[in-house]
């Protein structure tokens, strides 16, 4: 019964500290946290765009030799 009484005592207080009405909530904006992601997603689509242009390219290429 003691133990019992010891881990209520122990839950309240844990549960009391976790609900601190000072405490400040970490503020981070998207554009922080993804910045790295979002950067080598738009290399990404330059390089796919670079290459689109190449096959394009490529394919006039292949049309005028054959006519």
């Amino acid at each position: 019964m003691n133990n019992l009484f010891k881990v209520a005592v122990v839950s309240l207080l844990l549960f009391l500290a976790a609900c601190n009405e000072n405490a400040e909530p970490i503020k981070t904006s998207d554009k922080e946290v993804f910045k790295t992601q979002t950067e080598a997603l738009e290399k990404a689509k330059q390089v796919e765009q670079v290459l689109i242009d190449d096959a394009e390219t490529q394919r006039k290429n292949i049309n005028a030799q054959t006519q």
